[in-house]
């Protein structure tokens, strides 16, 4: 009998042994899922009214404050850098110093509130900053001393219309300054920073779109 059915028996078929490029590749696929599923664990823990920071601030550049602690970037806005000049040698001037000045003026010791909606590369928080009820970075770019980054385009339009601040002359807008004299200091975001904005995004539509239902 055993004869018989041995002809039908299925032979057992053996697996290759998996080579190290693949276990390697499957366990880098394995962290990488478990690092998701810890950002957005921990964008999911904080209470969306945290999101909102009041405090005096500091002034470190035309778009880059210090407010309770906190580095936060002006979002949607570009300011010079402070160690930028801009116009043609020999009147050009300090603007990365111009910009920063003028943010300060704008402040006036005043407590500023800044609605944070995120973190760039760097890890500084996102944010559109009042004081009182100026809105800093439209008005940053409104006066000239900020170029539009992502956001406030009008404000840049009518500021250069008016030849107002950096339009009043010639400048080299940030991002291509930075490209020429620091090089490294915009460097491609990695691959876990890429992920991190990739669930920022996620998690702000969704919340978005739970707002609508709400």
């Amino acid at each position: 009998m055993s004869g018989r059915f041995g002809g039908y028996r299925q032979q057992r078929q053996v697996r290759p042994p998996r080579s190290l490029l693949r276990k390697l590749a499957d366990f880098i696929l394995m962290l990488v899922f478990f690092a998701l599923i810890a950002l957005l664990a921990a964008r999911l823990s904080i209470p969306r009214d945290e999101q909102e920071i009041t405090g005096k601030a500091y002034v470190i550049d035309g778009d880059t404050i210090v407010l309770t602690g906190k580095h936060i970037r002006l979002k949607g806005i570009d300011a010079p850098e402070l160690a930028q000049r801009c116009g043609e040698v020999p009147a050009d001037y300090p603007c990365g110093q111009v910009a920063r000045r003028a943010l300060d003026k704008l402040i006036s010791g005043r407590a500023v509130r800044c609605e944070i909606t995120g973190q760039d590369k760097y890890k500084r928080d996102l944010g559109t900053c009042f004081a009182s009820e100026t809105n800093l970075n439209s008005m940053m770019v409104e006066a000239g001393q900020a170029t539009s980054y992502g956001a406030y385009y009008d404000e840049e339009m009518r500021a250069k219309a008016e030849r107002k601040g950096l339009w009043a002359g010639s400048f080299d807008r940030p991002q291509d300054w930075r490209k020429v004299h620091e090089g490294s200091v915009e460097t491609p975001p990695s691959l876990l920073d890429w992920l991190f904005d990739l669930i920022n995004g996620a998690y702000d539509w969704v919340y978005q779109k739970l707002g609508e239902f709400l």
